[in-house]
């Protein structure tokens, strides 16, 4: 089997991370409703990724129908970067409002960061014991095995929030979990990105950023980290440092009120931007190496933030992207993240494989899209009612109603 580098070992096991927005409730006023529904997107396509996993394990289905209609839908791991892109920007966005300057301070900002996150995802941990303990606990040949079998130490680990370093542990419990953890991390960097922000430009810390996220990831990959078998854990994914920093730099810009950014963001490049990138993203996507295909990945996010942010009536990328189905389902997609995972064996496993395998494997997939898709966001709902609503940042620092330089709002 061939060497693999630690992000392509992350791949592995790729989910949507939607837990950085400042706030889950898409009916406040004032958010940002096409952040909302690109957020909506990535985490449905994570959720649609598993499910071909769950169907055909290790992505693999069979030349054909099935590969036609399954393969499109087996990358979750670009959805990540699509949420590690649009983490570094909603953060970032009241903070370059404020001159780089963080409105509550360091610690502040760890303790709202914890308050959105943790009672959540503590929740779905709990959530997913119960459910191996009383459903899902045996093997079956599906994706759900790699998070079996419990341990202590896998607890303890994800309670700290370090399972990804683990060799043994990183997908256990709920092999989603793995990039929470990751997220988390790089929120501990933030303060010291907001410090290169201010003492230089914040084009020169984004490029010094990635470029140093780049040399970890070439380090790791050198070292015998790199030379681990493809399934063998430790899903720190160094180049999500650097499209956190991305994000964050496209808020700088997003906000900035100079003539030059101004014009630079209202131009129409943002659309042809984002199709060249998705479109080099498609083509190669298992050709080239994963971190380059993370880079275009963040640059075609960044191309359709901007796109839709473009002042107008007549704006079909935010048209689509505020489709409010889209902003409805963006405002709980943390705990679609969350829940999804066990959610997806629950249903395979007691409600299409009694049917028996008569039915085919692309027959159950389309069965898993039709029928577990709807349940999924139902039940994420009612999770986000209790587990994650009573947790929200009451007053937001950001998301507010953009305010251009005219003084009109949009």
């Amino acid at each position: 089997m061939r060497d693999v580098t630690p992000g392509e070992r992350g791949a592995v096991v790729a989910m949507a991370s939607p837990a950085a927005a400042p706030d889950a409730s898409a009916a406040r006023p004032g958010r940002l409703g096409y952040v909302d529904g690109l957020r909506a997107l990535a985490a449905l396509y994570v959720v649609m990724s598993h499910m071909v996993s769950e169907v055909w394990q290790y992505n693999n289905p069979p030349a054909g129908l099935p590969r036609l209609l399954a393969m499109p839908f087996a990358y979750g791991h670009y959805a990540v970067s699509v949420f590690i892109v649009l983490s570094g920007f909603s953060l970032m966005l009241p903070v370059a409002r404020r001159g780089n300057r963080l409105p509550l301070g360091v610690w502040g900002f760890y303790w709202r960061r914890a308050k959105r996150i943790l009672p959540p995802y503590y929740c779905a941990m709990a959530l997913s014991l119960l459910l191996i303990w009383l459903l899902v606990g045996q093997q079956t040949g599906t994706h759900w095995d790699v998070s079996l079998p419990v341990t202590g130490r896998a607890i303890i680990e994800h309670l700290l929030l370090v399972q990804n370093l683990s060799f043994t542990d990183s997908t256990t419990i709920n092999h989603a979990f793995w990039s929470i953890a990751m997220e988390c991390q790089i929120y501990l960097l933030f303060p010291a990105f907001l410090l290169l922000w201010r003492r230089y430009s914040p084009l020169f810390a984004t490029v010094a950023i990635v470029g140093l996220s780049l040399a970890l990831l070439f380090w790791l990959t050198l070292t015998w980290v790199g030379r681990l078998p493809y399934y063998a854990g430790f899903t720190f994914v160094p180049q999500y440092i650097g499209l956190f920093a991305i994000g964050m730099c496209a808020a700088s810009a997003y906000t900035a009120q100079s003539d030059r950014w101004r014009r630079l963001r209202d131009r129409y490049v943002w659309e042809g931007v984002a199709l060249v990138c998705f479109a080099a993203l498609a083509l190669a996507i298992d050709t080239w190496p994963i971190y380059l295909l993370d880079l275009f990945t963040a640059l075609g996010t960044v191309g359709l933030l901007f796109a839709a942010a473009r002042p107008g009536r007549r704006n079909p990328v935010r048209a689509a992207l505020d489709w409010r189905p889209l902003v409805w389902i963006g405002g709980f997609s943390y705990s679609v993240y969350l829940i999804h995972a066990p959610l997806v064996q629950v249903i395979w496993q007691y409600g299409l494989r009694p049917l028996g395998f008569g039915l085919g494997h692309l027959v159950t997939y389309l069965a898993l899209l039709i029928v577990g898709i709807p349940l999924i966001v139902a039940a994420s709902w009612g999770f986000w009612y209790v587990c994650e609503r009573p947790f929200l940042n009451s007053k937001p620092l950001g998301w507010r109603t953009d305010v251009r330089a005219s003084g009109k709002t949009r």
